[in-house]
This record gives C-alpha cells, structure tokens and sequence, in this order.
C-alpha cells in the first residue's frame, strides 16, 4: 500500500467508541526481558566456544582390521624318528609340563635288542667273575701245583739232605771197618741223590713263582680280566643306544604350555622323522594377528595405538582392549599354511597392552589401529601428503 494515500480510519468501533481509542504515538515501546537477551548471548559465547574446541581437539585417524587371537608364543613338537605310532597320549586343549610324554613311537625291534643285550651283559659278567677268580688264584699260586714249594719246605729239605750226608759219611767209616755193608751205603746214597733233586725242583719252583714265569701267568690273567671288562663295556654301551633310540620314540613336550592342536594322527599310523605332530602353546601371553587390505598396509607403523573389541564377548558395551602394533608383514604368504580364509594377506601382530576381559585363543576381533592423532580442522580442512602416507 502507498504510503502517501491517506489511511481511511474506522470512526466508530464495533467495541468501543474513538474516545477510548489511544494514538500509536502514545504507546510504550515494548522491551524483551533480560533473561531472554542474556540467553541468547550465552548461547552464541558457547556456540562459538564448542565449535573452536572442537576444531582444535586431536582427534584419531584410524583403519579398521579384522583379526584373530593368537598365543604369543608357541612351539612345534616334531617326530625324532621314523616308525609307527603306538600311541596318543594327550589331547587337544589339555596342559603339558616339559618333559611330558604326548606320543610313542613303535619301539618292538628295540626291546628286542635289549633283551638279547641284557642276556650277554649277564654272561659276560658271569665270565668276568671266573677270570677274577682265576686271577687270584694265579696271584697266590702263578706256578703248577706240583713245582710250587714254598721257602719253608726248601730249608727242610736242605736240613734232610744235610743228615744224609752225615750219615753217609758215618758209613762210610764204618764201611772201611767193615761195620757196614756196602749195601746200606748204596741205598743212602741214592736216597740222597733223591733228596738232591728234590731240592732243586724246590729251587727252580721258587725262582719261577718269584721269577718271568709268576710275573706272565699274573699278566696273563690281568690280561684276560681287562678283555672281558672292555667286552662288558661295550655292551653297556650299546645298551644304553638302545635305551637312548628307545628314548627317540617317545614323542615329548619341550615346554610347559597348553596343546593348541594335534595332527590327526591315530595308532598304526607310519610317519617319518620332522613330522610335525603337536602345537604347544603359552596360554598365559596372548597377541592379535591382525589382516590388513593392500590400500591400507603401508599406512601401518610398529608402535602405533590399537583398540580392539573380542567377538566372544556378548557385552557389546564392554571396554574395549588396548594394544600396540610390533612388526607388520609386508610380504604376502610369508606362511601359505596359516590364515588363509582371509583375502587380506598382510599380517600385522599386535601387543595386547590391556585385557578388559579373558580373551580366547582363537577369537576373532575387530580393530581400529590408530594411524595419527592431530587436530580436526587439520583432519577437516586438510588432506595428508603421500609422504605422510608412505
């Protein structure tokens, strides 16, 4: 409407007449309270202030990886020799110590030998008890028992033949006065010639018990007590190979650790030696292995932040775990055996740093691996550099 046209005023109201009627002009000026302008000023001051705080707070930059729970460490268990299993002695899920025996091998032909050992070793050793004997009879008589007179009997027979010779001198004399008979002279005569010999056989046996003859039946049966000493060694030996090879086939744990997983072996069954047949693993150090895709692989560092959530736990609201990134595989199929059921070959292990809640070996989990934190209105505003990237 034109303001120049003049307004065509009602002159009489309906409710009341033009005397009661006030002019705008005379109207008080209307005013918002102090309240209302307060609020609106201290809702722009904190509008302003969260948008500021917001643009300057750090904030993360991460990459989502699917993974599962994996013991820190664990070993293999291998087969030191070829055969047949006898049997299992463990199962899956159950804890070993070292030295724990979790499998035999076949070990037949072994006793066998054993046995058959176990059989000579007793003959030998009865063996070595004779020559012993042998040789302590050699000791206190190294000479035949017919030629062993001792010093003693070699000075009786030297006093015998000394009255021998008196007497025969005595008849002699009484010979010559014909007192005695040529007769009795002869036969003392030839009793001393027996005395005479005697005396020597004594003599010659002294000197060869004290002489090379004593000293070489002592060597001798040293001799033979050294052989079958050596012979009884050997097959002691040779039975403790025995024991040893049989010691071979007895499959044992080399650490103490809980049994991951067992080949599907059973009784009967040949394997050859190397045959991995147990995993063994510390349950009490868990880590993560984490799957990473090739366009987020090089954006992965050891030592950065992870936070990870275990599908095995039902309380979606439980805290989340915390970890840190230790080697990251670059190379795809470093392991062709292991992880396959994943198309995302780079593997990266992680360091479980806090564990809300038991984790299960085995379990998959999700996790966000924090790349860098830095300002959102960086994050916003600007895009990282392929330096930052690589």
């Amino acid at each position: 409407m034109n303001a120049s046209l003049p307004v065509s005023l009602r002159k009489n109201s309906p409710l009341c007449t033009d005397n009661y009627r006030a002019p705008l002009a005379d109207l008080r000026r209307a005013k918002p309270p102090r309240w209302m302008r307060n609020s609106i000023l201290w809702g722009s001051v904190l509008t302003v202030a969260v948008t500021v705080l917001t643009l300057l707070s750090p904030m993360d930059e991460y990459v989502t990886a699917p993974g599962v729970v994996r013991p820190a460490d664990y070993t293999y268990v291998f087969s030191r020799a070829p055969g047949l299993i006898e049997s299992i002695d463990i199962l899956d899920g159950e804890r070993v110590t070292k030295g724990q025996v979790l499998a035999k091998l076949d070990g037949w032909e072994i006793r066998k030998q054993l046995t058959q050992i176990d059989g000579e070793i007793a003959q030998t050793e009865a063996e070595l008890a004779m020559v012993q004997a042998t040789a302590r009879k050699v000791s206190a008589a190294p000479v035949p028992p017919e030629f062993l007179f001792s010093e003693v009997e070699m000075e009786r027979q030297k006093e015998i033949q000394t009255l021998q010779q008196d007497y025969l001198r005595r008849l002699s004399e009484l010979q010559k006065s014909g007192a005695a008979s040529t007769t009795e002279t002869l036969n003392l005569r030839l009793q001393l010639i027996a005395s005479e010999s005697l005396l020597k056989r004594s003599q010659q046996a002294y000197e060869l018990f004290k002489g090379d003859y004593g000293a070489a039946a002592q060597a001798e049966a040293l001799e033979r007590e050294h052989m079958i000493r050596a012979r009884l060694s050997a097959l002691r030996a040779k039975r403790d190979l025995a024991l040893a090879d049989l010691k071979r086939l007895e499959i044992v744990a080399p650490v103490d650790g809980v049994i991951l997983a067992t080949a599907r072996r059973f009784p009967g069954e040949k394997i050859e030696t190397g045959t991995a047949l147990f995993k063994i693993a510390d349950d009490t150090r868990t880590e993560l292995r984490l799957f990473a895709s090739e366009d987020r692989v090089n954006l992965i560092q050891p030592g950065q932040l992870v936070r990870f959530r275990a599908n095995n736990n039902p309380d979606r609201l439980a805290p989340l775990g915390i970890g840190r990134v230790t080697r990251v595989a670059r190379d795809r199929d470093l392991s062709t055996s292991e992880d396959t059921s994943t198309t995302s070959t780079y593997r990266v292990t992680v360091e479980i740093e806090k564990e809300p809640y038991p984790l299960a070996v085995g379990a998959t989990v999700e996790a966000e691996i924090v790349l860098e934190r830095r300002p959102f209105w960086r994050l916003l505003f600007l895009k990282p550099s392929p330096r930052d990237i690589m």
